[in-house]
């Protein structure tokens, strides 16, 4: 048992251990050390003793040598056998045991001294408080080196959180640097003294300026010396306004060594120093040339959707117009014979209407809404054979070389292209040719096998790789202006004089070669020439050396054999000629202003073949109403006319794809037969007439069974 049941263990901040049987030496030895302000625990037999031990920590073990039971020495020994006990001091009393035999075995066991009991308070007192003292000097020994080590894990701590904060903020401005370096931007600060000089430029400057950033640091007037003329004025009132606005945008042309032109956007603040007022000039300058180029190409598409879109309308009456007036012409000019006057007065005016067919044929060129007939062409057959032609267009100040591929090189391609429109686009480009060098010079026309290995794009086309035939024209005249360049495959765009030029040469050519699938390359440098390069796409088969089957023929070999002919047009004047020229033929003709009054038709007696005009106002269109007649008549012939197409097809079937052929869907076979069923475009001539007439009638297989397409 304790002599002190309830110890206060925040009483004292050091405990000594008091063991004796004797509870009057327990009481002495109490009064003797109270003053020392330590806690005292008392102990009446080494067995309570060890239990205070297990529970906590001493300064110092006043053990009595004799005790019943467990005495000092034993008490001693098993306090020295317990690492966390065996250090703490142990001085032993004693009454009775005072021979040298068992003072050395009291020092023998572990103890720090040998007392003699009575013990004189004072000597007890001072001996206990060194111990005392000396166990509080090592405790704060301890705290002190504990503290010292916290500080030291702390400072490890926060080194290395330094040292990952230093990495990750490392990583961070390596990642900015690299995303900063792949934009098209450079970053800048200017002073804010007139003149607005750069004070410092980021290291992409070269490569969106061309120049290197310490050029502009140290040449205050260079950036201004490469503002593009017309935009320098602009630019400059603009930055001046900064310094009451305190921010600017101000897009401007650049000039770049190469002599090219970039397009900028310059976003520039005005930052404030520490003392409020303004301190400097912080700024981006970001290449929007790209952009701007995207921007005028769709722009450009959607002005050449605009103006195809008008065409094609305008286009559709016109050749209406034009059908009646030169089927007219035809009809009247064998009643002529007898009057030669009248007869050269009547061939005139047809020359002069199939002169504006082929006009509008060339205003739906260029608009991309040409119906083309791409056949295998030999490019270089087809240069060949215009030599004569281009050389009476050039004159004789031009001295014209046509080159064709070296005599070891493989031969040259089939290109598949619409022959009409490659010849006209030849000759376009000579024309422009011989302008570009009135005082004459020299032309070049080469062709040659080209392999995209990757798609291309240019000038708003894009085109697949694989294999197309090069068609280059290149001069040796004046050259364009990049201004003139950016804007040359504009329709209406021309720099040539009132009245010399249309400004649709170049746009019918852009729209041919995108609509026939290939590409377009145009170098020009001023005062150095210029250099066209059309890329037509290789046909898939490679044309057949022999003679083309001669369509010419006698004009028995396409008359009329008596079969029926329904024409269907829902404009009077252009079905009256159309039925009089289909009946000159040698057929039957009915006719019908509507696909409601064909189908009637159709259906009251036998026709040979369906010939309509594509576009009609109000319920079906022509390729409806020959759908819904095939239907109903799986033998019929259909023949289709159009001024003008576009936007019009049969349900499940769209112009230009590809028909599915499969006889056990009656829809795939109408689709089929449709496909294949030949388009004239109006205006038509009474040859070309016979001739689909009796292509469609002699070639076209009706469908059978009937069965079949009825489900």
């Amino acid at each position: 048992m304790t002599s002190d049941p309830h110890p206060q263990p925040d009483r004292a901040d050091v405990a000594i251990l008091i063991v004796d049987d004797d509870p009057r030496n327990l009481f002495a030895v109490r009064e003797t050390l109270e003053e020392l302000g330590a806690q005292l625990i008392l102990a009446r037999s080494g067995e309570e003793a060890l239990k205070h031990l297990l529970r906590q920590d001493f300064a110092l073990i006043l053990l009595d040598v004799h005790m019943p039971g467990m005495d000092g020495y034993e008490t001693a020994e098993l306090i020295r056998l317990r690492e966390k006990s065996r250090h703490i001091p142990i001085i032993f009393l004693t009454a009775i045991n005072k021979d040298e035999t068992h003072i050395f075995r009291g020092y023998a066991t572990g103890a720090v001294d040998y007392m003699f009991k009575p013990v004189d308070p004072q000597i007890l007192k001072c001996k206990v408080s060194v111990f005392v003292d000396l166990y509080r000097k090592t405790e704060e020994v301890k705290r002190e080196v504990e503290a010292k080590q916290r500080l030291l894990d702390e400072n490890e701590r926060v080194r290395r959180e330094m040292r990952l904060a230093e990495q990750a903020l490392r990583r961070s401005e390596e990642r900015q640097a690299l995303i900063l370096e792949q934009l098209p931007i450079v970053l800048y600060t200017a002073d804010l003294t007139p003149g607005i000089p750069f004070r410092y430029l980021s290291e992409t400057a070269e490569r969106v300026l061309g120049y290197p950033a310490g050029r502009f640091v140290n040449d205050a007037g260079f950036w201004e010396r490469g503002l593009h003329p017309d935009d320098r004025a602009r630019v400059l009132r603009q930055l001046e306004s900064i310094h009451e606005t305190g921010l600017t945008t101000v897009e401007y042309r650049w000039r770049c060594p190469d002599g090219g032109e970039r397009h900028l956007l310059d976003q520039a603040v005005v930052v404030f120093g520490e003392d409020g007022g303004p301190g400097e000039l912080f700024g981006t300058i970001l290449d929007v040339t790209e952009t701007r180029q995207a921007q005028r190409q769709l722009a450009h598409a959607q002005k050449m959707e605009m103006v195809g879109q008008l065409t094609g309308g305008i286009a559709h009456d016109f050749n209406n117009m034009l059908m009646v007036v030169i089927g007219s012409l035809e009809r009247l000019l064998p009643g002529l014979s007898d009057d030669s006057k009248a007869a050269r007065r009547a061939e005139m005016a047809l020359q002069a209407a199939l002169r504006c067919s082929d006009m509008t044929r060339r205003l739906l060129t260029f608009a991309r809404r040409q119906q083309l007939h791409p056949e295998p062409v030999d490019l270089g057959a087809l240069v060949a054979g215009m030599g004569e032609l281009m050389q009476r267009t050039l004159g004789g100040g031009v001295a014209i070389a046509i080159e064709a591929p070296p005599a070891d090189s493989p031969p040259l391609w089939t290109a598949s292209v619409d022959r009409s429109q490659a010849e006209s686009a030849l000759l376009n480009l000579v024309i422009n040719a011989r302008d570009a060098m009135p005082g004459g010079g020299s032309l070049r026309i080469r062709t040659e096998n080209t392999r995209f290995e990757a798609p291309r794009t240019a000038i708003g086309m894009t085109v697949p790789a694989g294999d197309y035939i090069l068609l280059s024209v290149s001069d040796s005249g004046g050259g364009m202006a990049p201004e003139v360049l950016e804007r040359a495959f504009e329709p209406f765009f021309t720099t040539k004089e009132a009245g010399k030029g249309t400004g649709l040469g170049l746009a019918m050519i852009h729209g041919f070669v995108k609509q026939s699938g290939g590409l377009i390359g145009i170098d020009s440098i001023p005062n150095a020439g210029t250099i066209f390069r059309l890329y037509l796409p290789r046909a898939t088969m490679e044309m057949s050396h022999g003679a083309a089957p001669a369509e010419d023929g006698a004009d028995e070999a396409f008359a009329g054999r008596g079969e029926t002919v329904l024409v269907v047009d829902d404009d009077a004047d252009v079905r009256a000629v159309a039925v009089q020229a289909v009946g000159a033929l040698g057929y039957r003709v009915l006719e019908a202003d509507g696909a409601e009054a064909a189908l009637t038709l159709l259906d009251r007696q036998p026709v040979d073949l369906l010939f309509t005009d594509i576009v009609m106002p109000g319920g079906l269109n022509g390729r409806e109403l020959a759908r819904e007649g095939l239907r109903r008549h799986p033998a019929l012939r259909i023949l289709f006319a159009s001024g003008y197409a576009n936007g019009t097809s049969a349900p499940g079937w769209e112009s230009g794809s590809v028909p599915d052929t499969r006889e056990d869907d009656p829809g795939a076979v109408l689709g089929a037969v449709l496909g294949r069923a030949e388009t004239l475009a109006k205006p038509y001539r009474d040859g070309v007439l016979a001739r689909a007439l009796r292509r469609a009638l002699d070639l076209q297989a009706p469908i059978a069974p009937a069965e079949v397409v009825r489900g």
